[in-house]
């Protein structure tokens, strides 16, 4: 390997350091503190473009980008995914010192940046047991890496890992929340809903033994009271698991929402952007909310439908489309007592929204929701 020039180095290396380290524990998010450590190796070594990637899952080496800092104006951008096959990955983070590549090397992933960099380097985060991910930088006129820089640059990339191992932590809260959640739910439902609906079974049943006037005004008032205590039940453990998604974000939120239906028997697919902004949790819920009641129409219109859910976020705002292959339906003016689809809208529209329904008999129905970024 060549040496670097001095001017490739920082010229402050503990400033450099220290502001990662202050990112590290003022940042919110992962891509927060990315940023300002990609900055800082952008300039030790005078990159034109470097990014951050985390591997998708554990069982496949796909990685998607985190965060990106370009030089200006931008001569390279980093793609949104890699896929490394098995023999790869273990070649490009087999070591702790930087992979540097001074051809596009497509024998080894695809070419990371486009236009293709002239040259480009890659250094694995984490313990040689536990990748966490991988920066991957690009110039059009790489320094080779002597001891200095590559110090410098592990003790950036440590830095970068204990933020993503921070991430991850915090991914695992939300999720020990959910399953907490969860175990509330189901002890409320034992002790009220089930209690309830077994009482308004029994009214029913007393009901249809024909008895006397009396008795039968009192098991319908019985009833009643068991149907009414019932909703509210429901109702209340709504707002609270909508509560709670909103405030984990939306990504998480939608994810949760699509495996909960599946479980269910829903055939659900979710796609689109591998990562969405995070919005106000008015939004969210809202957001959620129409899905919810969508994919519940499915369920207990189309049973035995396939539904694809597609999310996209650009020009602030964001699309959720809720397709499926079943009857369909005339999209018209709510039939008496089905006001589902105007609800839908009218909660669209309460945040600055919109909702469109495009159906008919024999073909599906897609539902598009249209919503700000932020809260209008």
């Amino acid at each position: 390997m060549s040496t670097v020039p001095p001017s490739a180095l920082p010229t402050d290396v503990r400033g450099a350091i220290r502001r990662t380290a202050h990112a590290l524990v003022a940042a919110v998010t992962l891509p927060e503190l990315a940023q300002g450590a990609l900055d800082e190796i952008r300039v030790a070594l005078g990159l034109d473009v470097v990014a951050l990637y985390v591997p998708l899952s554990d069982r496949r080496p796909v990685l998607v980008r985190v965060a990106t800092a370009t030089s200006s104006p931008p001569l390279s951008l980093a793609r949104e995914r890699l896929v490394f096959d098995d023999d790869a990955w273990r070649l490009a983070v087999q070591g702790d010192a930087p992979l540097v590549m001074h051809e596009r090397a497509e024998w080894l992933v695809e070419h990371p940046f486009a236009p293709p960099a002239d040259a480009w380097l890659l250094l694995p985060l984490g313990t040689r047991a536990q990748r966490l991910g991988v920066v991957i930088g690009g110039a059009h006129a790489l320094p080779a890496v002597n001891a200095g820089a590559a110090a410098v640059l592990r003790v950036l990339g440590d830095l970068l890992g204990a933020g993503i191992e921070a991430a991850r932590l915090r991914r695992e809260l939300e999720r020990t929340a959910v399953e907490r959640e969860r175990m509330r739910l189901a002890a409320d439902v034992h002790d009220g809903l089930a209690q309830d609906l077994a009482l308004a079974v029994r009214e029913l049943a007393l009901l249809d033994s024909e008895p006397s006037p009396a008795v039968a005004k009192a098991s319908q008032a019985r009833l009643r009271a068991a149907v009414a205590s019932a909703h509210r039940t429901v109702r209340a453990q709504l707002a609270g698991i909508i509560a709670a998604s909103a405030l984990a974000g939306l990504q998480p939120a939608l994810e949760e929402l699509q495996s909960r239906f599946a479980q269910r028997g829903l055939r659900v697919t979710l796609s689109g952007d591998e990562r969405l902004p995070d919005l106000p949790p008015e939004v969210t819920a809202v957001a959620l909310r129409v899905l919810s009641e969508a994919l519940t129409n499915v369920e207990l219109h189309a049973s035995g439908a396939a539904v694809s859910i597609e999310a996209h976020s650009a020009g602030g705002r964001l699309s959720l489309v809720i397709a499926d292959d079943g009857p369909g339906f005339v999209a018209g003016p709510p039939a008496a007592g089905h006001f589902g689809l105007l609800l839908m809208r009218e909660r669209a529209q309460a945040v600055g929204g919109a909702l469109l329904v495009d159906s008919a008999p024999g073909r599906g129905s897609r539902i598009v929701l249209d919503l700000p970024l932020s809260q209008a």
